[in-house]
C-alpha cells in the first residue's frame, strides 16, 4: 500500500481528538517547565501625565522599578534572575533597561529625545529560576504600584501576560 492510499487517522478529527491534543499540549508545557524550572511574565503599560513627568525622574524610576521586581522575585523563592527587561517608548524614542542582579544598577540605554514625558508605553518582561509563572507575576505586582505612586507616574495596565492558555498556544 502507497502512503497515497493509506487512510491517515490524523485527517479525521472529533472532539476526542482535540481533548487529547489540548491534554496533549498541558503536558508537553508542563514537562518543559520541570525541565527549565523558569517563570516568566510580561506586562504592558500606558502611562499617561498630562503634566509631565521630567526624563531624569523616568530614568530614575525605572531602575527603582526594576530594582524592585527583581529583588522581591528573589525574596519569593526565585534562585536566578534571567533578565528583567523594559522598554520605555512613545513618539520621541525609547528607554530600553535590563536587570540580572538587585544589588548592581539597571543597564540603561536611553534613546529617548524629551526631556519631559507626556504619554509613553511601558513594558516589562520578566525569566527567573525557581518560581513559576503565578509567583513571578505576584513580585512584579506587589511592587507595581508602590513604585508608580512613589515616582508620581499615572498608568493604566492594557496588558497582563498572564495566562496558561496563551503559553500553551507559545508552545504549539
Amino acid at each position: 500500500m502507497s502512503h497515497d492510499d493509506h487512510d491517515d487517522h490524523d485527517d479525521h478529527k472529533d472532539d476526542h481528538d482535540d481533548d487529547h491534543h489540548d491534554d496533549h499540549e498541558k503536558l508537553h508545557l508542563e514537562i518543559h517547565r520541570a525541565v527549565d524550572e523558569l517563570g516568566k511574565y510580561a506586562i504592558d503599560i500606558d502611562i499617561n501625565a498630562p503634566k509631565g513627568i521630567l526624563k531624569s525622574n523616568v530614568l530614575k524610576f525605572i531602575d527603582d522599578l526594576m530594582t524592585s521586581v527583581t529583588k522581591n522575585c528573589m525574596e519569593n523563592g526565585a534562585d536566578l534572575v534571567g533578565h528583567v527587561k523594559s522598554f520605555f517608548s512613545n513618539d520621541d524614542g525609547s528607554i530600553m533597561s535590563s536587570i540580572v542582579d538587585h544589588r548592581a544598577p539597571t543597564k540603561i540605554k536611553d534613546a529617548l529625545n524629551a526631556d519631559t514625558i507626556f504619554k509613553a508605553r511601558f513594558m516589562m518582561h520578566i525569566i527567573v529560576h525557581g518560581i513559576w509563572d503565578d509567583h513571578v507575576r505576584e513580585s512584579a505586582l506587589d511592587v507595581l504600584d508602590s513604585v508608580f505612586r512613589r515616582w508620581s507616574i499615572p498608568y493604566e495596565i492594557t496588558a497582563d501576560y498572564y495566562d496558561t492558555e496563551k503559553s500553551i498556544a507559545h508552545h504549539t
